[in-house]
């Protein structure tokens, strides 16, 4: 029989999620992994309307669930749109390329999303940061960003 000792369950309140700004979209952190030995981190996007989210893209090693609490969120790959709705959820295992935005020109979304691992949610962190102290980066300081969490742009030739 496996030992088991006491292991706490972990409530994360809207109130309570660290907020994060990256251009028009809110991020809310619900748990960045530290409550579950990095195995997953959990956020919510917040996308006004008309808003999109990065560009097309792909991960070396993550997975992602995304799924819809609010509007209608379009998910872009380079073979399909597909929108989503309330109650719709969406798997983008590692090396699927995706993208994703608002449908809607008049209403918000919001889409839940979970990350393995759950460190990933850093690379919103430092996206925030760049923009809380009103730097404007650059496509290849985005790039080197992105490199730094397994995740890449349409346009790259292979892994690096």
């Amino acid at each position: 029989m496996p030992v088991r000792g006491p292991v706490p369950v972990n409530l994360a309140t809207r109130t309570a999620a660290e907020v994060l700004k990256v251009g028009p979209m809110t991020i809310r952190v619900y748990e960045d992994g530290s409550r579950t030995g990095d195995r997953i981190s959990a956020i919510l996007l917040e996308l006004p309307a008309g808003v999109s989210g990065p560009p097309m893209h792909w991960h070396r090693f993550h997975d992602e669930l995304f799924l819809v609490v609010k509007g209608t969120c379009r998910f872009v790959t380079p073979d399909a749109e597909v929108d989503a709705t309330a109650g719709d959820l969406l798997t983008v295992p590692p090396g699927a390329i995706h993208t994703f935005k608002n449908a809607s020109e008049t209403e918000a979304c919001e889409v839940y999303m979970t990350a393995t691992p759950g460190h990933y949610v850093d690379y919103f962190r430092m996206l925030s940061k760049a923009g809380t102290e009103g730097k404007m980066l650059s496509k290849e300081e985005i790039e080197h960003l992105m490199a730094l969490f397994g995740t890449f742009p349409l346009d790259s030739e292979s892994e690096p």
